[in-house]
This record gives C-alpha cells, sequence and structure tokens, in this order.
C-alpha cells in the first residue's frame, strides 16, 4: 500500500511539474526571480531600479509600425499626450492579453487625450500579426534590438538556463530578435506629457503585474484637468 501511495504521489508531482514546466516556459519564462548568479547579467530587479520614471524626460523616436511606416514621437505629441507600452513580444500570453485589454479601452483612451504606441524588440512582420491577430487599433512599433529600450534603461539579460527553456520552446530571442544576448523589456507602461516629459510610470519587474487600462485613463484625465 505504501508503494502505491508513493507511486501516485510521484506520478502527481511529475504531472504538475511538467504543467510548471509548460507555464514557465510560456508564462512565466523569466519571472525576475532569478535563481542563476552571473555577475554579468543584469537583473530584472536593477533594471526596474534604474529605469527611466516620472520627472524623465523621454528619449525621442523614430520607428517603424506594423506596416513598415516610420513613427515619430514628436509628431504624436503634437496631437496628444503619449501612452508607451513596452512588452516582451508576440509570444507572451501577457502580453497579448494586456494588449487587448488596452484595445477594448482604446476609445477613451483616445478620448481622454492618449495617443497609445506599444513597443517591443520583434521585426514589423511580427509586429503585424500582432496587431493582426488581436486587431489592434493604435501603433505597434519595432525597436529592433531594443536600441530605445535601451534608453529607458529597460533592457535585462536572462539567464542561461532560462534562455535554453525558451529555445526548448521554439523561442530563440537573439535570432529572433537579432541581438547578441538574450534580452529582453521589462513590460513598463508610461505616460509621457505634450512636452515630453514622462508624468506616471508603472516599471514592475513581475511582469504578470501591469498597469490597468483604468489607472491609465485616471492619469490621462488629471493631466488633462
Amino acid at each position: 500500500m505504501k508503494k502505491l501511495v508513493l507511486l501516485v504521489s510521484v506520478s502527481i508531482a511529475v504531472f504538475v511539474s511538467g504543467c510548471g514546466f509548460s507555464e514557465t516556459a510560456t508564462n512565466s519564462r523569466d519571472s525576475g526571480q532569478t535563481v542563476e548568479t552571473d555577475s554579468n547579467l543584469v537583473s530584472v530587479e536593477e533594471a526596474a531600479k534604474t529605469a527611466l520614471k516620472s520627472g524623465d524626460t523621454m528619449p525621442p523616436f523614430e520607428l517603424p509600425n506594423a506596416n513598415g511606416q516610420v513613427i515619430r514621437s514628436d509628431q504624436l505629441l503634437k496631437e496628444k499626450n503619449l501612452v508607451l507600452v513596452f512588452y516582451r513580444g508576440g509570444w507572451c500570453p501577457y502580453c497579448n492579453t494586456y494588449l487587448k485589454k488596452l484595445q477594448d479601452n482604446l476609445s477613451e483612451i483616445d478620448s481622454s487625450g492618449g495617443a497609445l504606441v506599444a513597443i517591443s524588440a520583434e521585426n514589423p512582420d511580427d509586429s503585424l500579426t500582432t496587431a493582426q491577430k488581436h486587431e489592434l487599433r493604435f501603433h505597434v512599433l519595432s525597436d529592433r534590438q531594443l536600441s530605445y529600450a535601451r534608453k529607458f534603461r529597460l533592457v535585462y539579460q536572462i539567464p542561461e538556463k532560462t534562455d535554453q527553456r525558451y529555445k526548448g520552446k521554439g523561442i530563440d530571442l537573439v535570432v529572433d530578435n537579432e541581438m547578441d544576448k538574450p534580452e529582453l523589456p521589462i513590460s513598463a507602461t508610461y505616460i509621457v506629457n505634450q512636452k515630453g516629459k514622462i508624468v506616471y510610470d508603472f516599471v514592475e519587474p513581475d511582469y504578470k503585474k501591469r498597469a490597468t487600462p483604468e489607472e491609465v485613463i485616471g492619469q490621462l484625465k488629471k493631466l488633462a484637468s
């Protein structure tokens, strides 16, 4: 009987472990709770501490959208305040859910004086796939090699074990994003006023936590009042 109980317990543990690995590889690819120690890595926690915050000036950008059209921040700021959303990629289900929620609230974001822009390291073709899949009606921009995200100091390197888990699921950040190292941006949200000043930031190491659309809309309304 003891052997039977032990066998069942092991079977359950293996099943849960398998589910956990699947979730780790798709939902918590690198949650920031890095176990590996490597002095050459910039952890997600370190990046969150040094990232641009409210009161800083937003670096200007000229980035291609999903259709290859170059979008300039100075042109957008002539019309509205800017809502900048950095996301990990179309492979991240949390990012996809968040982008869809933003789309669902796009009309109110717009009427509250905000121009919404989402940025990732994916190439324009992949950005187009993301935009079409979720029927996004805002700019989805391509930041190759995370050049623009680096100006916000949002970029961190994932450890080797995490990188191997990604590759096991068909995601190669170095190849897909044309980078030297497997890096990602923090999933951050900023609001920038028309003078180019950051007036709101949500920079959270845990990618499962995002600024809610309601919070973004509330901040935009405060800015307009």
